[in-house]
């Protein structure tokens, strides 16, 4: 915030005995990360329902040796199981979206062949399916073959039930583990600044013009603009110019339909504008078809510029900006830089430098602008321009005087 050249000439590092460093200005481009998370979530075996009877039919037929008919004895084929077939895993303390559960059980060993449906709920009373999958546990003659996952695909609930389908075996201290991958996108950490008011020259042509400016010219990202009175409904257009000055062109960054509504306690905004202007900007101007009560809040976002430096000489570095006087030399850093990536790897990145405390160190006076020299050169010609033309003068008048009249 506080450079003062857009190139970014007036920024200097020095090392520990202060003499400048090679470096240089970097683009840091974002670098996707995954992070997993898994934790084993508390199960309860719910209880098999006694009245339930099995839908196969049992029919023996004895006959003696002659083919008369000795018995006939039908029934259920087996006796209603006991052994639960569904389960409730809690969790409400995973915090996360689940995008898959792991099982494992302590029996059988093997010979398993598993098909799961999965309900999700927020209070154990409404339920909805979340997905189904088919567990498998099979070993024969040294081969296996295991399958223990269930994709859920992002799912948040506080229970989830597990529903054994099929009648195969009997699954025995089942153990639930929900696992989860977060993804993101790393970056330069954007910073957010409020524009200043600045004074806006009347025009007739605008019903509402507002003129703001920045400490310093900022690589901006992001425009929000707030308009100060509830209730209130205006189209907008941004406009922005990298310096001050009157004579610099303005560029069109972007607009849109502010409104700022109250609904009881909450109260709706217009959403942020995109700044699509390659270059850096430190002036901007809000004008509107409509007239507008109050001047709206501005603010703005940008991601500081990353610099790499060369660790020459002692530390620690000191990083100067802002001066109006001093310049840098320009340094071939890039192609240091491509030499280590081809030797560490192209995905080798220097390490971080953390920044200390600032401190004034030229003080105002490095940030302002001195006034003009005295142009000695240039006065000095003209008096002397000056000078012999009036050396002319004296000399025509006496030579005018000293003539003599024709005969």
């Amino acid at each position: 915030r506080w450079v003062q050249d857009g190139g970014l000439r007036d920024v200097e590092i020095f090392n520990a005995d202060g003499h400048p460093v090679p470096f240089a200005r970097i683009a840091v481009a974002p670098v996707t990360t995954s992070s997993e998370h898994s934790a084993s979530l508390p199960v309860l075996e719910l209880p098999a329902s006694k009245t339930a009877a099995s839908n196969d039919l049992r029919l023996v037929i004895d006959r003696d040796a002659s083919g008369r008919l000795r018995r006939i004895d039908a029934g259920d084929s087996a006796p209603p199981s006991t052994t639960s077939r569904d389960w409730v895993a809690d969790a409400s303390a995973f915090d996360r979206p689940i995008e898959s559960l792991v099982l494992s059980w302590s029996e059988p060993a093997s010979g398993v062949v598993a098909r799961f449906a999965v309900d999700a709920s927020e209070d154990l009373q409404n339920w909805h399916n979340a997905a189904s999958a088919t567990v498998l546990l099979l070993e024969q003659q040294g081969a296996k073959l295991e399958r223990r996952d269930i994709a859920l695909g992002g799912v948040k609930a506080k229970y989830l039930r597990l529903r054994r389908l099929d009648d195969g075996a009997a699954i025995g201290g089942l153990h639930v583990e929900a696992h989860t991958v977060e993804r993101g996108e790393t970056a330069p950490a954007r910073l957010w600044i409020d524009a200043a008011a600045a004074e806006t020259p009347a025009d007739p042509k605008v019903v509402a013009r507002f003129d703001y400016t920045l400490p310093a010219a900022l690589p901006v990202e992001t425009a929000r603009i707030e308009l100060a009175s509830d209730n209130a409904l205006a189209p907008l257009t941004l406009s922005a110019r990298a310096t001050d000055t009157t004579a610099a062109p303005w560029l069109r960054a972007g607009g849109l339909t502010a409104f700022r509504l109250r609904q009881g306690d909450e109260t709706l905004r217009n959403g942020d504008i995109d700044v699509r202007v390659a270059e850096r900007l430190r002036a901007f101007r809000i004008e509107s078809t409509t007239a507008i009560a109050e001047r709206p809040h501005l603010a703005l976002a940008y991601r500081p510029d990353s610099l790499v430096f060369l660790a020459e000489g002692r530390g620690p570095y000191r990083l100067a900006a802002g001066s109006v006087h001093a310049r840098h030399a320009d340094y071939p850093i890039e192609p240091a830089l491509a030499s280590l990536r081809s030797t560490l790897g192209k995905d080798w990145q220097p390490p971080l430098a953390a920044l200390g405390r600032g401190a004034a160190s030229g003080g105002d006076a490095a940030l302002t602008t001195p006034p003009a020299p005295v142009p000695w050169r240039r006065w000095l010609l003209w008096a002397i321009l000056v000078g012999g033309a009036l050396v002319i003068v004296v000399m025509a008048l006496g030579l005018l005087r000293n003539a003599k009249p024709p005969e």
